[in-house]
């Protein structure tokens, strides 16, 4: 059921750096995304710059995902997503994990001037108020034994593609989230909950 739908959990390519600064060459030439490899430039390195650059003049802090600058969220199914997990798989061991989070996101493509570089634009197609925006002290793992609880029926995790996530999926990864990183969300943690409900 499309009503079904609380959240996303969407891929972007490893950075060293923690999204907060340029990745190292080594993470641009092993990325999983095409035009980041032939180019060598990626637009998602500030995904979680939040609390070291600026915001937008409407105080939202915007950030890219590769998968929703070609594919078209469905609008019906987005409606009620509260929550954007962010993925990322480290090329240096093959391991995927969940990176971090925005919480009541909205969706909408724009260019904002890099932080770093007032000559550089950089894509956006997602932004939330930076209070809602977090990169996880410690990432969550993704294995195969995981898509039964963090994805829907049948569904694989995808190194390039985004999964709707039902409400109970979505409470499964927010649960972990919480259990792993008890610190850094102890102040959000009920509010965060309650958003699911």
């Amino acid at each position: 059921m499309i009503n079904e739908y609380y959240g996303i959990l969407s891929p972007v390519d490893w950075n060293s750096n923690k999204w907060q600064d340029i990745p190292t060459k080594e993470d641009l030439k092993n990325s999983n995304f095409k035009y980041t490899k032939d180019n060598g430039v990626t637009f998602t390195w500030a995904n979680f710059g939040n609390e070291l650059y600026p915001t937008e003049e409407d105080g939202y802090y915007a950030g890219l995902l590769p998968p929703f600058w070609k594919i078209n969220l469905d609008k019906k199914k987005s409606k009620l997503v509260k929550i954007v997990f962010i993925k990322s798989s480290n090329w240096k061991n093959k391991q995927a994990y969940i990176v971090g989070f925005y919480a009541s996101p909205i969706f909408e493509k724009g260019i904002k001037v890099s932080p770093l570089d007032l000559n550089e634009k950089l894509q956006t197609n997602i932004k939330a108020l930076p209070k809602d925006i977090f990169l996880l002290d410690n990432y969550i793992p993704l294995n195969e034994s995981d898509e039964l609880k963090f994805l829907p029926n049948g569904l694989k995790f995808s190194r390039q593609k985004f999964n709707y996530l039902t409400k109970e999926n979505t409470i499964n990864i927010m649960n972990e989230i919480i259990n792993t990183n008890p610190k850094l969300l102890e102040k959000r943690k009920e509010e965060l909950i309650n958003l699911l409900n």
